[in-house]
């Protein structure tokens, strides 16, 4: 039993033997899960997104005596972290209380996902990918915030409309290979020259690579910018 059903149930059972007067108030169960919810969404650090805070239900059989001071919240004994946690409200009243309330923080960001069907090995275009809001507490694998950042990958298998990509879904082409030619593309005085070169090691889109200039055999690093295609900096 995970140690949130244990306080949860313990802290329970340990209420609902408690008699309350019955000319005693009783405090809403609405108010309780409001508290909690308002502490989770507090503690909830979502940059860039926004949380959705769902709060379970109580026990309807449970009874609180009406708390004669603001109600106060704090973070289980585990913490709060996002999907599911436990928020400790308590009355520090008169007559005090303490339970653990059971909610669930969704994590909604905009996320790259595909707009129509993949087949295996496509590389992947503008055209193909689309932002949309996923709750990411429930992904375990780094996701993509920036279809540019996706633009070139190729799916290592099928994949559906509406599917979520991460990492372990794409992989990079290779656009230059080691010991293969390519052309090296540098701007001087305003103007672009290109140049036979040979590639000395593997590379993807962006990667930095150490090129040789065939021409003058100086080794010179520069940034694949496509199909055997290297870009120098003078």
């Amino acid at each position: 039993m995970s140690i949130y059903r244990h306080l949860l149930t313990a802290g329970a059972a340990l209420l609902l033997a408690l008699p309350a007067a019955a000319t005693s108030p009783m405090q809403s169960h609405a108010s309780i899960r409001d508290a909690a919810r308002q502490h989770a969404a507090a503690s909830a650090d979502v940059p860039g997104g926004r949380a959705e805070i769902t709060v379970n239900p109580l026990d309807s059989r449970l009874r609180l005596t009406a708390c004669d001071r603001p109600l106060e919240t704090y973070d289980s004994p585990n913490g709060l972290n996002r999907g599911r946690g436990v928020v400790g409200v308590r009355c520090t009243g008169s007559k005090p209380w303490k339970i653990f309330v059971p909610v669930s923080i969704a994590v909604i960001e905009r996320v790259v996902v595909t707009r129509r069907p993949l087949v295996r090995g496509q590389a992947l275009q503008a055209d193909d990918l689309v932002l949309d809001e996923t709750d990411v507490s429930r992904l375990h694998k780094a996701y993509f915030t920036r279809i540019e950042d996706v633009i070139g990958l190729r799916s290592k298998r099928a994949l559906g409309a509406g599917k979520t990509l991460h990492a372990g879904l794409l992989k990079r082409e290779k656009l230059v290979r080691r010991g293969k030619a390519v052309s090296i593309i540098a701007s001087v005085g305003g103007l672009k020259v290109s140049v036979r070169g040979k590639a000395l090691a593997d590379g993807s889109q962006g990667d930095q690579i150490r090129v040789e200039n065939l021409a003058s055999g100086k080794i010179v690093s520069g940034t694949v910018a496509g199909d055997r295609l290297v870009k120098v900096l003078n």
